[in-house]
């Protein structure tokens, strides 16, 4: 970057250009070697800045040509700015183009192995052609559903080319391979693997086979495989989120291989529909704000295992937020929410980047590998450096309490809820 002059301050308000540019006013910059310049910051992708010097032309630099100071500022204006925010109208699959085949099928061990492009399932019971492509099409379109969403999910199997699922003929089978109690469905995140019993999801017996019952469901399948598909943000996200996100996912109005995510109010108004008229307790009392935010996922997983009807309210509360993030908050764009997963996404990433670099630790030479999969290596050489997130549990509850002021923009809690009874009574619906 060549600046060889510097210029007064002449912009005291942010200039929109002829072509829809907005840039910040000039203030004074620092190189990295110390020399000064000023100029309006235009754009920043998080390796190069350009800028609009006092005479309005532009200048690049990388960012490591700029003083840490200037960095930091960047990183903090790049947060502020809008995130253009688009949600898919619909999100298909279609049957044809699903390719479920059969991999083995031993009924002796019960044991029915079959595969799409991107899933492995087990199960109990032999599909007939129809629930296969079904189940085959359910998997499919929820995983290109969590890619198409606004929250930087790329979708990928944590071990192995495809994501893996077992499905039970009975719930003692499935309590017996380590389903919770009180759940309809689960995702394993340490063994990477979605479970659920056929009663969860209407399937009966034809002769031999297993096909679609009259009331098949497709609630609990969306609900744990959008957990599997966000896999590599589940250890960061608060439960809340996890939960909600899934809610959300799950009550998209979806039939044959469609979700359709333009008609998400109308997804809203069945799912409330379906806690007032057809569940024994009705629509619950949501929970408290102060209280939802602070839950731990321990004592969420707790509450859910002693106290089924507040984890009901935990559950409601959780989709309520995610569905008010996603279509009322602010200018009803998801601003907040996109924002709110970007930085969950940096994190991410520099987790994946620490594991990766660990693999390739374990490979140099001196590196003793146990067959625990731990290892020993000597004091010469430098371990990867583990981020600040991973460090105690401390550091996580430090680092999820600071993203949520992303989503509540200096509101209190119960200002928070407040806009929220407003914005549903605005639908007709009394929180």
């Amino acid at each position: 970057m060549q600046i060889k002059l510097r210029y007064p301050l002449v912009l005291l308000v942010a200039l929109r250009l002829a072509h829809g540019e907005v840039v910040e006013p000039l203030r004074d910059w620092k190189t990295a070697e110390g020399k000064a310049f000023q100029a309006a910051v235009v754009s920043y992708d998080g390796k190069q800045a350009v800028f609009r010097l006092p005479n309005g032309t532009k200048a690049q630099a990388p960012v490591e040509k700029l003083a840490p100071e200037e960095r930091q500022w960047l990183e903090d204006w790049q947060k502020r700015q809008p995130i253009r925010v688009v949600l898919p109208e619909v999100v298909a699959v279609d049957a044809a183009a699903v390719k479920a085949e059969v991999v083995s099928e031993d009924p002796g061990s019960e044991r029915f192995v079959y595969r799409t492009q991107s899933f492995e399932f087990e199960s109990q019971g032999k599909f007939s052609q129809t629930l296969l492509r079904e189940i085959g099409r359910n998997f499919e379109a929820t995983r290109e559903l969590v890619a198409a969403l606004p929250w930087g999910i790329t979708p990928a199997p944590e071990n192995g080319k495809h994501f893996r699922a077992r499905l039970f003929r009975n719930r003692e089978s499935y309590l017996a391979a380590g389903g919770p109690q009180n759940s309809g469905g689960v995702y394993m995140g340490g063994r990477g693997i979605f479970m659920v019993p056929f009663e969860s999801i209407g399937v009966k017996t034809v002769g031999k086979a297993y096909t679609k019952d009259d009331d098949f469901r497709s609630h609990t399948l969306v609900h744990e495989l959008t957990h599997q598909m966000m896999h590599g943000s589940l250890r960061i996200l608060p439960q809340w989120v996890v939960e909600g996100t899934a809610e959300y996912t799950a009550t998209l109005p979806f039939k044959a291989g469609r979700f359709r995510v333009a008609s998400a109010k109308s997804g809203l108004k069945d799912y409330l529909d379906h806690l007032k008229n057809e569940t024994q307790n009705g629509v619950p009392e949501p929970y408290s704000l102060e209280k939802l935010f602070a839950v731990s996922n321990e004592e969420w997983n707790s509450i859910l295992q002693r106290d089924p009807q507040v984890s009901h309210r935990l559950y409601f509360t959780s989709y309520l937020l995610v569905y008010y993030f996603m279509h009322m908050d602010g200018k009803g764009d998801g601003q907040s929410f996109a924002r709110y997963f970007r930085e969950m996404g940096a994190v991410r990433a520099s987790m994946d980047a620490y594991r990766n670099a660990v693999e390739a630790f374990k490979k140099m030479p001196g590196v003793e590998v146990q067959p625990d999969g731990s290892y020993r290596f000597p004091s010469s050489l430098k371990h990867p450096e583990k981020p600040a997130i991973l460090e105690s549990p401390e550091a996580l509850t430090e680092f999820q309490r600071k993203t949520l002021a992303i989503l509540q923009a200096d509101r209190s809690e119960a200002d928070l809820l407040r806009q929220i009874r407003s914005a549903y009574a605005k639908l007709g619906i009394r929180l």
